[in-house]
């Protein structure tokens, strides 16, 4: 085996053990080597009708799934490109369309070697949503936001997805010159709301497509 071969079987061996966890914990999991194949797993879960929610999400972007949504004729909720000239009011309203929708899309900060899930948000829309509305959850994560502990979760929310989206937007923060997490406790912060979905409920509710290559933040 070359090393391409050795590291897609270490991954491979990882996520297996991984969908035990998960799967233990209520989620759906399953895993795709490669881009191609995730997005052919995301799209083949979401519901043939009713309004899909298109939260935050790197993951969603880089494999084209948003991309393909928005050209599709489904209904959408899709605050990063509907909400543009809306008032804070106005836009504060289309988002919380997405707790009705038949289902959302969005990705993870991080998942720990037990399976769960962590990330961080801004105006809470995301998580909110992961949470409690939508009638199907469904999440892509590439393997690289693997963590072994809780801590190393954290850790890599704070510290690897937050100063990258928070420079990805421009924001005036500490992290876009530094690369790391400041606790800024800023008007500007984006790191606004922590949270842990340590089990799916109902089970079956939040479906995980785990990808053998690196997506996201």
């Amino acid at each position: 085996m070359n090393d391409k071969e050795i590291r897609a079987w270490q991954l491979e061996c990882q996520a297996k053990d991984l969908i035990k966890k998960m799967e233990k914990r209520g989620f759906n999991a399953v895993y795709t080597p490669t881009a191609e194949e995730a997005k052919t797993a995301v799209l083949g879960l979401l519901p043939t009708e009713g309004v899909i929610a298109l939260l935050g999400s790197q993951t969603m972007n880089q494999l084209g799934v948003y991309a393909d949504l928005r050209t599709s004729g489904r209904e959408l909720v899709d605050h990063a490109t509907q909400t543009k000239g809306l008032t804070p009011e106005e836009a504060h309203n289309y988002r919380r369309r997405a707790f009705t929708a038949e289902a959302m899309l969005a990705s993870a900060n991080a998942v720990d070697a037990d399976g769960r899930l962590y990330n961080i948000d801004g105006v809470g829309n995301r998580v909110a949503s992961m949470i409690y509305g939508p009638n199907k959850v469904v999440l892509a994560i590439g393997m690289n936001k693997l963590a072994p502990t809780p801590e190393e979760a954290w850790r890599r929310a704070r510290n690897t997805a937050s100063p990258m989206n928070n420079k990805r937007i421009d924001k005036p923060n500490p992290c876009v010159k530094s690369g790391r997490c400041h606790d800024c406790q800023l008007p500007s912060s984006i790191c606004n709301y922590f949270t842990t979905i340590d089990r799916s409920l109902p089970e079956g509710r939040i479906n995980v497509v785990l990808i053998g290559e690196e997506f996201g933040y």
